[in-house]
């Protein structure tokens, strides 16, 4: 009796094992194939924030030495970041400032670029908008624990005195 109570448990053991993969693969799944989303909020484009001061126009000397208007942006982990009003086949540059593995970058066809925080960390974005401006994007990307495969140290928990 005890026998077939053991193999009982274990056929339900072996069942909640299955399911919990079904139900891993399905959402692995869903997250590939569900486009982003783009968000509410708008995103920053060609026209300037009613906060921003209008800047003058640019002339051929700022063009030659690369000055470029910074838009700051902040994510948190797990976030998604829209960047419309760029120019369609323009090359968008990259670099890390800090963790490699903070920024996913997600170019679409629409010419959007789609950004989510995956660690934090911070990098730069260097684009063209459709209007011709060349723009640089400073994303920070906040995550309240450090990042995966860190080698910075825990903290220990607080004594409990008796």
């Amino acid at each position: 009796m005890s026998n077939s109570k053991g193999a009982d448990i274990s056929n339900r053991r072996r069942g909640l094992r299955k399911l919990a993969a079904f139900t891993a693969i399905a959402f692995g799944i869903l997250v590939i194939a569900v486009p982003a989303r783009s968000q509410s909020s708008p995103a920053p484009g060609a026209t300037a924030s009613p906060q921003a001061s209008p800047k003058p126009a640019h002339t051929n000397a700022e063009k030659k030495t690369g000055k470029r208007r910074v838009i700051s942006i902040t994510l948190g982990k797990g976030e998604t970041y829209t960047i419309s009003g760029l120019k369609k086949g323009a090359a968008i540059d990259s670099k890390t400032v800090a963790n490699p593995n903070a920024l996913s970058l997600q170019p679409q066809p629409s010419g959007d670029l789609v950004l989510l925080g995956t660690e934090g960390g911070r990098s730069k974005i260097d684009a063209t908008l459709a209007s011709g401006e060349q723009v640089s994007y400073d994303v920070t990307v906040e995550a309240g624990a450090p990042a995966i495969n860190s080698l910075q140290p825990g903290s220990a928990p607080t004594s409990i005195s008796p």
